[in-house]
């Protein structure tokens, strides 16, 4: 039987190298995903590791007690049982010991750390020296930072205390690169406050100081108290290739053990590790449709391939059944004949993967990815050649067991009845099964990965049938009229039962590019769409200030024009479940945020309704000191030993601050001073308050005068005329406090507060902001007109009058509410809640950054609209739709070697015939092989495919990691963009057909002598 396999094979060589080709194929696709989603499995490994926080980079232990003395190695005896099984598996492991304190020097004290770290040398530029171990009676050797150093007044072989204790400096640091993980962020380089810029970009005065330990004793040993700490860091070859499940528990078994050995454990390092697992299984998902293709495409092909051949032997069999050859025999020489290709197939289609991997990561992924063949690829490859070799006795079995007789006619007999329909009735099945399935909701699984290809298979199967069906009526009544050129090559088509596969397999083809081009021409946009919404500007800085008018004062100083700049305090939603609020500079609103149509309306619109004119203007104040006159009645009697007292808030660049008058209040006229000395830059009058938890008697204050103290005299502010103007005033609660107006002879502002009991302080306000601020509301959180209640930029309970809405706002996408920052700020009392951040436009000049350091202002990140647009296009969703569309570009050169497949298995019986009639006298012409039907009814049916399996599955694609956007998805893709992917590909196999009838007519010609 060997030799009679090897004779096969050898005969029908050109048949066992398609069969071969096809198996590769089919086995390199199969190869190809586990592969890939390895490869790329990295690439987001290491994405997921560049963006983690400190905390989810490692895992700390120290010790729960504190020891006395210097900083120093702590070796690895207190830690060995716990660092060990890190240390092995490749964790990076980092000792030290910290203590906190205060450094003192020539010019100043700071409040800093101790450190003892090892590998800190490695990681430094030192002006001096490095410090050494020191040994008793030696003075302990330390370096600290360029920050430091100038805060301190030392340099390297100065000296400086640090807990009262005398240290010598022998060198000062600069970090080689502060972003690296060592430095735990701002851990040992925490950030300078607002204000003047520190001597160096990174850090502040407040940069740790290391030492290099000893064992050198202190006069007080209990002068610095010690930290032992081990940091161990997951690296990123450990992310990338290490086993995520095998990490998270090390880390659980260590964070269970270490209260044994008196050891204390923090890290966030299982939630980066839940994002890699997240990420690699969402890949893996969305990788599996485009394997799932390809595999399927060449199992079509294989299977029109071979069982084209088979009809073209059927007469052969025949007659080796009737001279009495066994059917098995028959079965074992066809298994044999294309278990050699099938088999052959799995080497050269795991190197076949391998390269394709290699050539898509180089393009698609970012870093340098280590593409390998592992043992999973081998595995899903042998399977895919198992599968084409069932194709390929799938496609014999009809003729290996039909009846002599059957076998013996050269035009095989039709399937009638269930058996024609079977197929196509376990087609439309699974389909809809797989459909069902994905529109149930949740991650997709199962049958749902791969509805789009059985979809378009379902499809493709039930429009040839009819495509069949009515090209053989067409074709009839074409010949009736004399049309034989399309008559007669629509009725050879339609009376060739294996044309049919040949449409499904090109309604497929069409189908899948046009969809997966669709789902990635949709992501392309959506990721922008969600990018420009969620950031809200070209540019994002997120920054530090010492208040929200010092954020203003900033950012106007560096854009007084207001077209590229503005000032934005964004707060999330509360745990309480408020609303998110966004504080905007309202008159930059529509100059510097990035528009979209998502919002649905204008930002201009938006901005000309924030800030209307307040009732009164602001107080401004300048001087050292405030004196403000009123007159008071009260019983004293009744108030004995609890008297009310007055303070007086004021908001300044540095914040805002409530300070108490110089004694309680008295009965009768009285001047009460108030120093404010941060007034002597102008600050702003908030606010008057009359602390009086419990008033046993009603109590009557009348504010007649605010003088300001600067140089060597005081100036009137307020008069009493000013404050007798009651608009310009508002009291805390005007349900129970009253405010009126005195006049005649002696005016004034008036404040009426009955008996009762007030737990928070009376205030009498500067009216230099609206009542009720103005703000618009997402649709998602209401849509009457009204006001809604929101907490406040001080996190009090407050109510914003509804100007309108908004679908969406920026920032914070389809729930949230917008306010102007100014009034906001005039509205809180105190409090800094909110991230404090500048929105630049796309015309901000490039040294805007520096420009707003010069302002004081402490930049603390930065985000961009496309920095986000790469992030979104570098997750597992947007790497799985690449393979997709690189898949579906592969399924069209397949689609076009099944056309020639097809072609090739049929020419001899076609040009047979066509010559026959050539000789009764057939035109030329007539000679064209109708290959262009099977592709413009393909190319249809695979657009209908497409638009079916969109609408019927597109809410079901996961576009995002994160499952959400900010923005409503579009219904349709573009176009145009789809049309640049399809029209080639449909081209491509229009051009095939010609070729191939013309190769046809070129044949008849010959055989038929003219």
């Amino acid at each position: 039987m060997l030799a009679v396999i090897a004779g096969a094979l050898a005969a029908r060589r050109a048949q066992a190298l398609a069969v071969l080709l096809l198996a590769v194929l089919a086995s390199a696709a199969a190869a190809a995903a586990p592969m890939y989603v390895a490869a790329a499995g990295q690439a987001l490994a290491s994405q997921e590791l560049a963006v983690a926080g400190p905390d989810e980079r490692r895992v700390r232990f120290s010790s729960i007690a504190d020891y006395p003395g210097i900083p120093t190695d702590p070796g690895v005896a207190a830690f060995r049982g716990q660092v060990e099984p890190f240390a092995a598996a490749g964790f990076e492991v980092v000792l030290g010991a910290q203590a906190p304190g205060v450094a003192a020097g020539p010019a100043g004290t700071v409040a800093s750390t101790l450190v003892f770290r090892q590998g800190i040398c490695e990681r430094v530029a030192v002006t001096g020296t490095c410090p050494a171990p020191t040994a008793g009676g030696q003075r302990p050797e330390v370096m600290v930072s360029t920050n430091t150093a100038t805060h301190l007044g030392v340099s390297a072989g100065g000296e400086l205390t640090f807990a009262g204790v005398p240290l010598r400096v022998t060198g000062v640091y600069r970090p080689l690169d502060p972003s690296a993980p060592y430095w735990l962020g701002t851990e040992y380089l925490p950030p300078p406050a607002p204000g003047p810029p520190p001597a160096s970009s990174v850090g502040s005065a407040r940069d740790a100081i290391f030492t290099g330990g000893g064992s050198a004793r202190l006069a007080d040993e209990d002068a610095i108290l010690q930290r032992p700490t081990a940091d161990l860091f997951v690296t990123e070859r450990l992310v990338r290739t290490g086993s995520v499940d095998d990490l998270r528990a090390a880390v659980a078994t260590a964070s269970g053990n270490a209260g044994r050995d008196r050891l204390g454990t923090s890290t966030s390092l299982p939630d980066l590790l839940h994002r890699v697992t997240v990420q690699r299984d969402q890949l893996a998902v969305g990788v599996t449709l485009g394997a799932g293709l390809l595999i399927l495409l060449c199992w079509l092909v294989l299977f029109m391939a071979v069982s084209s051949a088979a009809d073209l032997r059927r007469p052969e069999q025949g007659l080796l059944l009737l001279r009495g050859v066994q059917r098995r025999r028959l079965w074992t020489l066809a298994v044999g004949e294309h278990a050699v290709p099938a088999l052959a197939a799995i080497p050269l289609g795991c190197l076949a993967g391998l390269a394709a991997v290699d050539l898509l990561a180089a393009h698609t992924l970012a870093g340098e990815i280590a593409v390998a063949l592992d043992p999973t690829a081998v595995g899903y490859a042998a399977l895919a050649a198992v599968g084409a070799l069932a194709a390929v006795l799938l496609a014999q079995a009809r003729s290996l067991s039909a009846p002599v007789v059957d076998l013996l006619r050269r035009v095989p007999s039709r399937v009638r009845g269930w058996r024609a329909s079977i197929g196509d009735v376990v087609a439309l099945s699974v389909a809809v099964a797989a459909v069902v399935q994905l529109r149930a909701g949740g991650a997709p699984s199962g049958l749902a990965l791969l509805a789009p290809v059985v979809g378009a298979l379902a499809v493709g199967v039930l429009l040839a049938r009819l495509a069949m069906t009515v090209g053989a009526a067409v074709g009839a009544r074409l010949l009736a009229r004399g049309r034989n050129a399309a008559g007669l090559a629509l009725v050879q088509v339609a009376r060739q039962p294996r044309f049919r596969p040949l449409i499904a397999l090109l309604t497929v083809v069409v189908a899948m590019l046009a969809f997966t081009a669709a789902t990635r021409e949709l992501a392309t946009a959506a990721y922008a769409d969600r990018a420009t919404v969620d950031v809200g500007a070209a540019r994002v800085v997120g920054v530090d200030a010492l208040s929200r008018k010092h954020l203003l004062d900033a950012v106007r100083a560096v854009d007084p024009e207001g077209r590229y700049a503005m000032a934005v305090v964004a707060r999330s939603r509360t745990s309480r479940g408020d609303l998110p609020l966004l504080a905007v500079d309202s008159d930059r609103l529509a100059a510097v945020a990035a528009p979209h149509p998502s919002y649905g309306v204008r930002l201009s619109d938006i901005a000309g309704t924030l800030r209307p004119r307040p009732p009164a203007e602001p107080v401004e104040l300048r001087g050292w000191s405030l004196t403000v006159v009123v007159t008071v009645d009260y019983d004293e009697a009744a108030y004995a030993g609890a008297e009310p007292r007055l303070f007086v808030s004021v908001a300044s660049r540095s914040g805002s601050r409530r300070i108490t008058a110089d004694r309680p209040l008295e009965t009768g006229r009285g001047a009460y001073r108030v120093p404010v000395p941060e007034c002597e830059s102008p600050c702003r009058l908030v606010n008057f308050e009359i602390a009086t938890p419990l008033t046993p008697r009603p109590l009557r204050v009348r504010f007649e005068e605010l003088r300001v103290r600067a140089g060597d005299g005081d100036t009137v502010r307020l008069t009493a005329a000013d404050f007798a103007e009651v608009g310009r005033w508002r009291a805390s609660d005007e349900r129970f406090f009253s405010l009126t107006a005195a006049g005649g002879s002696a005016p004034g502002l008036v404040l009426d507060v009955p008996e009762g009991r007030w737990p928070d302080p009376i205030a009498v306000a500067v009216a230099d902001a609206p009542d009720v601020l103005p703000g618009w509301l997402t649709r998602s959180a209401g849509t009457n007109l009204g006001s809604v209640r929101y907490d406040a930029l001080d996190s009090t309970p407050a109510t914003a009058l509804v100007a309108g809405f908004a679908a969406r706002l920026p920032r914070f996408g389809e729930s949230g509410l917008v306010l102007d920052l100014e009034h906001a700020d005039r509205r809180a009392v105190g409090g800094q809640s909110g991230d404090r951040e500048v929105w630049l436009g796309r015309t901000a000049p490039a040294d805007v950054l520096d420009r707003l350091r010069a302002q004081g202002l402490i930049v603390r990140y930065e985000r961009t609209i496309g920095a986000e647009r790469r992030t979104l296009a570098s997750q597992a969703p947007a790497l799985a739709l690449g393979f997709n569309l690189f898949a579906a570009l592969a399924g069209v050169l397949i689609g076009a070697a099944g056309l020639v497949a097809m072609a090739v298995a049929e020419q001899r019986n076609r040009v047979a015939t066509m010559v026959a009639l050539r000789r009764q006298g057939l035109s030329p012409r007539a000679v064209r092989g109708g290959y262009g039907w099977p592709v413009a009814v393909a190319t249809a049916a695979g657009v209908f495919a497409a638009v079916a399996m969109w609408l019927l599955t597109r809410h079901g694609q996961r576009l995002f990691s994160d499952g959400r956007s900010s923005v409503p998805i579009p219904d349709w893709p573009d176009v145009g963009g789809l049309l640049v992917v399809t029209v080639p590909a449909v081209t491509l196999f229009a051009l095939t057909a010609a070729v191939l009838g013309r190769v046809l007519a070129a044949s008849v010609r010959r055989r038929a002598g003219r």
